[in-house]
């Protein structure tokens, strides 16, 4: 469910790809290098350079410790809490 339209476009490093506790998808920290809004968006986020995220990925499939990418993500919400859900991971030169 989500909260309300959000998106937020993070360029970042990956830490760290963790298996999910619930035994789906991958739990992915991430060291923030800038952070936005997603055009046309609210930024749920407002993650500040330096800081560390933890990103749900249901399927983590291209992404690799050690390399920078922009990553997509929202915030979404349920009658259990919240959880910022990667949607989408672009690799970054370097």
């Amino acid at each position: 469910m989500r909260i309300k339209p959000n998106r937020t476009v993070v360029e970042a490093t990956v830490e760290r790809i963790a298996r999910d506790p619930g035994g789906f998808g991958c739990n992915v920290e991430i060291l923030v290098a800038k952070s936005k809004a997603a055009q046309g968006f609210e930024d749920f986020l407002q993650a500040k350079p330096g800081s560390k995220l933890t990103l749900f990925a249901p399927d983590p499939t291209g992404i690799k410790t050690g390399k920078s990418y922009a990553l997509t993500a929202s915030v979404l919400g349920g009658p259990s809490g919240e959880r910022v859900v990667l949607e989408k991971a672009e690799a970054k030169g370097g």
